[in-house]
């Protein structure tokens, strides 16, 4: 994880599952992931920040977003039902621990890959709890690059 910043994956029970080393910026070659993670450990069986969401009382909707720094973003704005997938596929694990909700709001980037992704996940949760779908106005836009004030006006606008 040299030269890494390194974020801690807790599971449900608060327990340490592994850490994120992610490259600040953007990698210096193509070698270079942008994100490492242990071997062997399985980020499809987590969902980031679950141990802090499940804290929050139970008819506050949980915020999906796709990365750690967006999940950081919105808890840093105030707002602690958050948990990021990890990426932009969810697995029946991740699935399973997101069914214990009643409302979800899926908040993933405003991209083609993000876009894909919410509509995915939107269909398969939809089965199971009331899911309200968040789209930036703008492309590119993602929850990680919004600031302070823009992450407590959206949170005003949809919660």
């Amino acid at each position: 994880m040299e030269g890494r910043i390194v974020i801690p994956i807790h599971n449900a029970k608060s327990e340490v599952m592994a850490y994120a080393g992610r490259f600040p910026g953007e990698p210096p070659d193509e070698d270079t992931e942008k994100y490492k993670l242990p071997p062997g450990f399985r980020k499809m069986q987590e969902l980031f920040n679950i141990d802090r969401a499940s804290k929050e009382p139970a008819d506050t909707p949980l915020i999906i977003v796709e990365g750690f720094f967006g999940c950081m973003k919105i808890h840093q704005g105030g707002y602690r039902n958050v948990v990021a997938l990890m990426g932009r596929t969810m697995s029946l694990t991740q699935e399973e621990l997101i069914r214990r909700y009643s409302h979800v709001i899926l908040m993933f980037d405003e991209d083609e890959a993000g876009r894909a992704a919410r509509a995915e996940i939107a269909a398969r949760l939809a089965k199971f709890v009331y899911v309200k779908i968040h789209a930036f106005e703008k492309e590119g836009q993602q929850p990680d690059k919004l600031t302070a004030e823009e992450v407590q006006q959206l949170l005003e606008g949809i919660l």
